[in-house]
């Protein structure tokens, strides 16, 4: 239960931290590119989950 709400947790993080560096980095900042930014976002943040998970078991 504990690892489970750990890894929503650091889920949570790394996507509000990519969702943050995509918006400051773009020039406008609409609602399309919240929908986008924040999808761009959950895709870093799974991976980013994945590869520190990959490095950790080693």
């Amino acid at each position: 239960m504990a690892r489970g709400i750990a890894l929503v947790a650091e889920l949570a993080l790394w996507w509000g931290a990519l969702l943050v560096l995509w918006l400051m980095l773009i020039s406008a900042v609409e609602p399309l590119e919240w929908a986008v930014g924040g999808s761009a976002a959950l895709v870093g943040a799974v991976a980013a989950l994945g590869a520190r998970r990959a490095v950790a078991d080693r």
